[in-house]
């Protein structure tokens, strides 16, 4: 109509850029939101291998100890069984046969343990997985104002890593993934803010000291830490003086735990590693990256535009993005599905604030008053393809299955008499943290061993139990994998995805041990 305007676009963009960049209260909102829809999915427990011996090394390191004696049937001791008949998943054997190892380092742990004197233990592991959740996002926003994005283009920054599938499918469960970057993280930020203020290189190698706690391998992060404290002497002292205390703490636990002070539970690992992974590796790199982080994260190649601009953030950026990427290029399991991209997490802030600057430096030679609305629409994209990713890699129900570790064992402390034995594998860490029955290993011991058990557990009057994850019943009780636990099973209870089974007799003939228990 002839009597109306058209909008002022320029006043429009005003406004939308006060409320991108303004907003402390709307980024605090969103922080907020993330916390409320993290503690929704979270399952931080003592689940699988590496959830379960996360959270039994914090109770032994709770108690002081860096080892534990083995949980065995009392007329079976270990030093007459083979060697891992008891040792469940997250533990290794000692030379005695009687104790056995932690096989994690001792960095998520001890955090664990923190948290624990001040929440308790049930509620420990999901205020460290959630607060590192959050503390990733705020780093990440702080690393990009410091390397010189815009606050709009620094909170977009948070939000890409916010939405990433791979986040969420870390932030909700007990794994170092998700601590080892934020720790490395806070290292380099705090190395770079070292330039103005010496004292924090000390706190950056306070927080690298604390990061190879987490996970031995962020020590590659000297490299970025090196290049963001620069050559200056006193920042290189405070950095070594930050990062001593650590290293002692990791050295004396190694020794206590392995028997050197450059010992790990990792054992064998090197085996692992080889060149031939490197091609099908850098492939996968090439799929999967751009789902996890959206195709915005391929901007990063174009990091050497910024060289000119400043040389010092560009290497810094370059070195983090490149080393954890290569070194785990020849790793074996890198390729094995796309959560093992969790090993490169702590490069993804380098990523994210290299692409975003490339960004924001392209967005800058257009002459259009709109650029904030392409933020805007932007973030809405980000969310949604975000939402897809993460419902179609199951990232947000993969909190939920975690918990059926701690909802079986209570169903095995709730139902079964307090002298049963009980097989497993996926199940094992978690009874032995959750219970106090003794777990036998069903994977790490043959048919005739599993003979002997049953008879020295007849004869005591034990009975004989197996808790086994749906796709361990073939090759646990059915021919399928020959006669690993031999004999005649009858199936007493069911929780969720995993099954309770009640050994009867080899001949097949119901057995009177624990013959009042039932299906729940």
């Amino acid at each position: 109509m002839s009597g109306m305007t058209g909008p002022d676009h320029t006043r429009v963009g005003t406004i939308l850029r006060r409320f991108l960049t303004a907003g402390r209260l709307i980024p605090a909102i969103g922080l907020l939101c993330y916390a409320v829809f993290l503690a929704r999915l979270m399952g931080a427990c003592a689940g699988g291998s590496d959830q379960s011996g996360y959270l039994n090394l914090a109770r032994l390191l709770a108690d002081g100890r860096a080892s534990v004696a083995m949980r065995a049937v009392p007329e079976l001791p270990p030093d007459r069984m083979p060697a891992f008949s008891y040792i469940p998943l997250g533990f290794g054997p000692n030379p005695d046969h009687l104790t056995m190892h932690p096989s994690y380092p001792p960095g998520l742990p001890l955090l664990i343990m923190v948290a624990a004197r001040c929440a308790g233990w049930d509620a420990a592991p999901g205020l460290v997985m959630g607060l590192h959740a959050l503390a990733g996002l705020w780093l990440t926003f702080i690393l990009g104002r410091a390397l010189g994005l815009k606050a709009a283009w620094a909170w977009f920054g948070a939000l890409l890593l916010a939405a990433s599938p791979l986040y969420i499918f870390l932030s909700v469960q007990t794994l170092s993934d998700l601590p080892a970057m934020v720790w490395v993280t806070a290292a380099i930020l705090f190395a770079w803010k070292s330039r103005e203020r010496t004292w924090l290189a000390f706190a950056a190698g306070a927080e690298l000291s604390i990061g190879v706690l987490v996970r031995p391998t962020n020590i590659l992060a000297l490299l970025p830490v090196a290049i963001a404290i620069g050559p200056s002497s006193r920042r290189w002292l405070a950095l070594i003086a930050g990062g001593v205390p650590g290293a002692m703490f990791l050295g004396g636990f190694n020794h206590a735990a392995y028997g050197h002070v450059l010992a790990t539970g990792y054992g064998g690992h090197g085996s692992y590693f080889g060149w031939q992974c490197a091609p099908v590796t850098m492939a996968w790199y090439a799929l999967w990256l751009p789902v996890l982080l959206t195709p915005l994260c391929l901007l990063s190649t174009g990091l050497p535009m910024l060289w000119r601009q400043g040389p010092v953030p560009c290497a810094c950026l370059a070195a983090w993005a490149f080393v954890f990427p290569v070194f785990y290029l020849f790793y074996s399991f890198s390729h094995e599905t796309w959560w093992f991209l969790r090993f490169v997490l702590p490069a993804f802030p380098a990523f994210i604030v290299a692409a975003l600057l490339v960004g924001q430096k392209l967005s800058a030679r257009l002459t259009t008053g709109l650029r904030p609305w392409w933020l805007a629409a932007a973030a809405i994209v980000v969310l949604a393809n975000g939402a897809l990713w993460s419902r179609r890699l199951h990232a947000f129900s993969v909190g939920r299955n975690e918990l059926v570790y701690p909802q079986m064992a209570g169903w095995l402390g709730e139902h079964l008499p307090s002298n049963a034995v009980v097989a497993a594998m996926q199940t094992s860490g978690s009874l032995f943290y959750y219970t106090e029955f003794p777990v036998i290993r069903w994977d790490l011991i043959e048919p005739a061993d599993f003979e002997r058990i049953v008879a020295t557990c007849s004869a005591a009057g034990r009975p004989v139990f197996a808790a086994l994850h749906k796709d361990e019943i073939d090759g646990a009780i059915k021919p399928a994998f020959p006669g690993r636990l031999p004999g005649h099973w009858t199936k007493i209870g069911t929780v969720r995805h995993m099954s309770v089974w009640r050994f009867d007799d080899m001949a097949g003939a119901p057995s009177t041990l624990g013959s009042g228990i039932g299906p729940r």
